[in-house]
């Protein structure tokens, strides 16, 4: 059989469909990936030998909504581009991490009786996965409150096995660090965030007495040097830092908290709140710091003195043991060939013959 996977826009709806990749193979010949050329899918599909196809997707603008007047006028035509790449692949099944760059994907194979299986990473719904999952065969989340829909199977997030292969030694003597005073790792996500990024060039002189600071910027950037503090704008072997980090403020994606969860790291997580955002970040830290994994810091709260503050109680914080399952990615796998099998189209017998 062959699979196409979807989904696109943030490392958080590319990097978990990699992450399975290999026990794809276990099930499926073929692996294509569709998704949109101007994202980093592509790239990162190169990255990893997936074949790309490009498919135009179109976004809800939640800043912007007479833009979205437009969306069912240019919708059928990208599903038809989508389902001319999953015909033409022989494609028995999709695989769709969400985002909206999934739904004409997800839409061409509704039309075609290809099943789908939709991943929701995030504590509630995307709004793409929200539509998406009225068609699928098959519904996997994260959180056993995501959903109730009959089908659904709660798994953690997709983790790259080799992430689990860390050597933070390498970070120590790369860049020169010393063993005794301990490494503040900051990071926004693949596009950076220029909220906690601005706080902590403000913070700089106090943040590095008593750390220091590793601070992975994104495409927000500016440079600038300072004692005792490092900036990078992306790393491709984010574990490592992770390992050699003592306390970890991030934002909240289901990617960066379920790594630096899996690795046991105290974390301050400041999760993303703005117009542009559904507030999915803002649950999973709830979740999180409700449940004694992380701390929590509102966006709207976060200051220079709130930040030094809330590092001081994450030094302090017993954080709870979380466990990964290491066959995680397997059962994910597995769970996708079961629908497949169940609910791709038969050959006919006069197809066999």
């Amino acid at each position: 059989m062959n699979i196409a996977l979807t989904g696109g826009g943030t490392a958080g709806h590319v990097m978990p469909n990699m992450a399975i990749l290999d026990d794809l193979y276990t099930y499926f010949d073929k692996v294509i990936y569709i998704g949109n050329q101007e994202k980093m899918e592509k790239n990162l599909c190169a990255k990893f030998n997936v074949p790309f196809f490009h498919c135009d997707s179109v976004k809800f603008d939640r800043s912007h909504m007479a833009k979205n007047l437009a969306i069912p006028f240019k919708l059928p035509q990208y599903i038809n581009q989508a389902k001319k790449i999953l015909k033409d692949n022989d494609i028995d099944i999709v695989f769709s991490k969400g985002g909206y760059v999934a739904m004409p994907v997800v839409y061409a194979a509704k039309s075609l009786n290809i099943p789908t299986v939709c991943h929701e990473s995030d504590y509630s719904l995307g709004l793409a996965n929200k539509l998406n999952c009225r068609f699928a065969k098959g519904i996997i989340t994260c959180f056993d409150c995501t959903c109730k829909k009959p089908k659904t199977k709660v798994f953690a997030n997709p983790i790259r096995k080799d992430f689990f292969n860390c050597h933070p030694e390498n970070i120590f003597k790369t860049y020169g660090l010393n063993r005794y005073t301990p490494i503040l790792l900051i990071m926004g996500g693949s596009l950076g965030a220029k909220a906690i990024n601005s706080v902590v060039y403000e913070s700089l002189d106090d943040l590095c007495r008593k750390y220091q600071v590793i601070h992975i910027c994104g495409s927000s950037m500016q440079p600038i040097s300072h004692k005792n503090y490092l900036q990078i704008q992306f790393t491709d072997n984010i574990q490592d830092f992770i390992a050699a980090s003592d306390l970890i403020v991030s934002r909240c994606g289901a990617g960066a908290s379920t790594e630096i969860n899996a690795l046991n790291k105290k974390a301050l997580y400041i999760p993303l709140q703005n117009k542009s955002s559904r507030g999915d970040q803002v649950l999973n830290a709830k979740y999180l710091a409700q449940n004694g994994y992380a701390l929590m810091l509102e966006e709207p709260k976060l200051t220079k003195s709130s930040l030094l503050m809330a590092l001081d109680e994450l030094s302090a914080f017993d954080k709870k043991v979380y466990v990964y399952d290491r066959g995680n990615n397997s059962k994910i796998a597995d769970y996708i060939n079961k629908i497949a099998l169940e609910y791709s189209p038969q050959p006919s017998f006069a197809t066999q013959s």
